[in-house]
């Protein structure tokens, strides 16, 4: 009997079922995304005055992604209730396109790493000490800086220094976290009123850190986060 053969058919066939093996594998690797929920939709912590819960995003997960595509299980890192409302996550390709497509979601974006500007924000923004933003009408007095990432190093720089006559405003919420290499209450002030460290997707993405903390340089690309009043 003759041998069958099917010479660049076969070949064929095994290329386009590599790539496709391919490309389910890449679909189903985990990374990091961030969720914007419509404001209506984000869900909240009983009995805490309606306090957005990182906790109770795990339930929003299990709502919108179906049981065939909980493989492997996203998993939420930090959620978001003030410059954004929503949450991070590590989920999968296919996962992110599935909430992406929900109307209960604004957005869905991939984490990513950025390399710092500068870490001389004034002239960069090319202001000086006699010419500020508003320097006539006191317009910039009582601001609260929410979202500088530059870290608080080194820690006796004068932007970060101790100024009796400037303290935060009363309705102010934030606070300082202690780190191994961070004293909370002896680097944090009435300027600097806020300092956190945000590294889990950093860690997830790139390999453990040495050092976690907002004064640290350990990993210049990890966010950090550090609020001061002018």
């Amino acid at each position: 009997m003759a041998r069958p053969r099917c010479g660049a058919l076969c070949i064929l066939l095994a290329v386009v079922f590599a790539a496709a093996a391919a490309e389910d594998e890449e679909t189903e690797k985990q990374s990091t995304y961030i969720v914007h929920v419509a404001h209506k939709h984000a869900r909240l912590l009983p009995g805490r005055g309606g306090l957005l819960a990182t906790g109770a995003y795990g339930s929003f997960l299990r709502d919108h992604i179906p049981v065939h595509m909980s493989v492997p299980a996203p998993r939420v890192l930090y959620s978001y209730s003030r410059a954004a409302t929503g949450f991070a996550a590590r989920l999968t390709g296919r996962q992110a396109a599935r909430l992406a497509s929900q109307r209960s979601v604004l957005a869905v974006v991939p984490d990513a790493t950025l390399q710092l500007h500068t870490t001389l924000s004034p002239s960069f923004l090319g202001l000086s000490a006699s010419s500020g933003l508003l320097p006539a009408s006191n317009g910039a007095t009582d601001v609260v800086i929410g979202v500088m990432d530059s870290g608080v190093y080194p820690i006796d720089r004068a932007s970060f220094a101790a100024d009796p006559t400037s303290l935060p405003p009363g309705k102010f919420r934030g606070s300082c976290v202690s780190a191994p290499s961070f004293n909370a209450s002896a680097y944090c002030n009435g300027k600097l009123v806020g300092a956190k460290a945000f590294y889990e997707g950093y860690e997830l993405e790139l390999g453990k850190i040495y050092s976690v903390a907002p004064r640290s340089w350990a990993a210049p690309n990890l966010t950090r986060y550090a609020t001061a009043v002018t």
